[in-house]
């Protein structure tokens, strides 16, 4: 049964869609099931996956302003008595996407959240890994993936605001898992896009990060590149675009790293 993790800071701009991507395909590429869930109206992730030729499954609409029945995209996760059913992005690696009729979420009825938690459970036999991309903002999208999720991922850049958005994003997370999933954990904080060369300033909020969180700062930190921004240009993860790119080795030591944290985990 899937475990399922929610990729999630309220502050934006910190990589959580580049993050969620190369996790993914890793663990697709290590013969891992894996299900992407985007869940940004933006359609990060979505886009890309599959670039400007979004499949049909994700795009086309029905009047009542739901994807067509059995349809993959993430408006349906939320709707009573809506089918939805991923669209293939490889052999090991499914994806329900996402366009700004998501956006529209936020005007329901707050139960809603409980349709998209009955869904992704409905899907759990059927994966390894189940990862949700996360908006940069507390609400409803927010809430039903933190109330879904077993583990929290928290990707940060070392600077003030990103490292504000990691207290801010505990404070929500927490109340979540006080009043619906008590099963919540946070797996860990992964420092991004972090210098090649020395930045004292971002010393000082590694430093900052590891008084505070301790052994949740993942071990592995990824380091700014151009070949990153360039991978996404080409719908590839870095480990396809440049297999033996400096990133390409952090992102695997990362992805091992998560598998290693959650099962310690299930052991214990």
């Amino acid at each position: 049964m899937a475990k399922i993790a929610a990729v999630s800071n309220q502050k934006g701009g910190v990589g959580k869609t580049t993050v969620t991507i190369n996790l993914g395909k890793n663990l697709a590429s290590m013969g891992k099931r894996v299900l992407l869930i985007d869940n940004d109206p933006q359609g990060n992730l979505t886009m890309a996956i599959f670039g400007d030729e979004l499949p049909s499954e994700v795009v086309e609409w029905d009047g009542a302003g739901a994807s067509s029945p059995g349809g993959s995209n993430g408006y349906n996760l939320y709707l009573e008595g809506v089918g939805v059913e991923p669209v293939a992005a490889s052999d090991n690696l499914h994806v329900i996407g996402a366009s700004k009729h998501l956006s529209e979420i936020s005007t329901k009825p707050f139960e809603v959240i409980f349709d998209f938690k009955e869904k992704i459970d409905a899907l759990r036999q059927r994966y390894d890994y189940i990862l949700i991309d996360c908006l940069p903002s507390f609400g409803t999208l927010q809430t039903a993936a933190h109330m879904t999720a077993d583990y929290l991922v928290i990707p940060t850049h070392l600077d003030d605001f990103s490292v504000a958005g990691i207290d801010e994003q505990m404070k929500t997370a927490n109340n979540t898992k006080r009043r619906l999933n008590p099963g919540l954990s946070l797996l860990g904080i992964l420092v991004n896009e972090v210098s090649s060369q020395r930045v004292l300033v971002e010393e000082h909020f590694y430093d900052r990060l590891a008084n505070q969180y301790g052994d949740y700062l993942f071990k592995t930190k990824i380091t700014k590149s151009a070949k990153v921004k360039e991978s996404h240009a080409m719908r590839k993860s870095i480990s396809e675009y440049k297999q033996n790119s400096d990133q390409a080795r952090q992102y695997m030591e990362f992805t091992k790293e998560f598998i290693d944290r959650i099962e310690v985990g299930n052991e214990q």
